[in-house]
């Protein structure tokens, strides 16, 4: 994610590749809509611990899937830029993994990710489901961001029976002192994120357009298919085996022939045990992930494709410099 001082350079309608993208030449590209007087811009990280609804918000605001959610802690491992465009505003939301005192060389990159994503940003939405207040402010000492605005969101209040028990928590979390405002929300049922996201463009800057109308990220499409296929197997699969793995698109071409778009990729598991597990009897469990993950990709993408998966032993990987380098882990 560009940080302040680095971001995109503003939108002037001329097409352009997204970062990290290179295109080939094509016809000029008609210029976009003028950006009106009072355009407000800006970039809002989205952070908390583990499984507290960051990837659902996300995809809530953007009215669509990008960020994988699955119901185990730690889906999310990579930070994942989305755009909500509207025509007065643009505001850059990223997505961030779940913040908690690492316990190996992954989970520092992870953190590192989280603590890479607020610097810069305009606002930091911290986001949590107010069952560990104690666990939310250790979160909090780990990020060390003390100028940023921070915004407390309480997520999953449709799972709060008795309403009356919101105000005693944001209470208790106001003497914190470093709040400058609080939002009860659902993520998943979009109650109060309108609301909320009215406020945050009230503390975002007037500015211009950081990325071209329509755009949703600047994530390829190679890292998104894979993360698909990591979703469904986290999904499908239990215990320890979901964290033991790791996946990488090794091949995204379009057939000549059929002009169907061919996506290869591959499994990693840190045992030989866990590669019989996600293969499954006769190759079922992986015909099944490979089902699930097509579905979605195909969504995405607005065309059918081919998805050809392999699954592969790359011992203890989460703990190896090497490997985290391989399988595009760095920060």
């Amino acid at each position: 994610m560009a940080k302040k001082g680095t971001r995109p350079a503003e939108n002037t309608g001329d097409g352009g590749s997204l970062p990290g993208e290179s295109l080939p030449p094509g016809p000029p590209v008609p210029p976009g809509p003028a950006v009106p007087a009072g355009h407000r811009s800006g970039f809002v990280a989205i952070v908390g611990r583990p499984n507290t609804g960051k990837s659902t918000l996300l995809n809530r605001i953007l009215d669509q899937k990008l960020a994988i959610i699955t119901h185990k802690p730690g889906t999310t491992r990579r930070r994942l830029l989305g755009v909500y465009n509207r025509p007065d505003a643009q505001m850059v939301f990223v997505d961030t993994p779940g913040i908690e005192r690492p316990s190996s060389k992954l989970g520092h990159f992870l953190l590192e990710e989280a603590k890479a994503a607020v610097s810069g940003v305009d606002v930091i939405l911290f986001l949590t489901d107010g069952r560990d207040e104690g666990a939310d402010l250790q979160a909090l000492e780990l990020l060390d961001d003390a100028e940023t605005p921070l915004i407390f969101v309480l997520n999953k209040v449709d799972l709060i029976k008795d309403k009356k028990t919101l105000l005693p928590l944001f209470e208790s979390y106001s003497r914190v002192g470093r709040f400058k405002d609080f939002f009860p929300i659902s993520a998943l049922k979009g109650e109060n994120v309108d609301r909320m996201l009215s406020a945050l463009l009230e503390l975002v800057p007037e500015g211009p357009r950081y990325f071209p109308p329509g755009t949703v990220t600047d994530t390829p499409e190679r890292i998104l298919a894979g993360e698909f296929v990591r979703e469904q197997v986290y999904r499908q699969l239990h215990r320890e085996v979901p964290y033991a793995v790791a996946v990488q698109v090794t091949e995204m071409e379009r057939d000549p022939k059929s002009d169907l778009l061919r996506i290869e990729a591959v499994i990693y598991v840190e045992r030989k045990s866990q590669r019989g597990i996600v293969i499954g009897k006769g190759g079922s469990r992986l015909k099944q992930i490979g089902q699930g993950a097509r579905l979605d990709i195909e969504k995405r993408l607005g065309e059918r494709v081919y998805l050809g998966l392999v699954v592969r032993v790359k011992p203890n990987w989460r703990q190896r410099d090497a490997a985290l380098h391989d399988l595009e882990f760095e920060n």
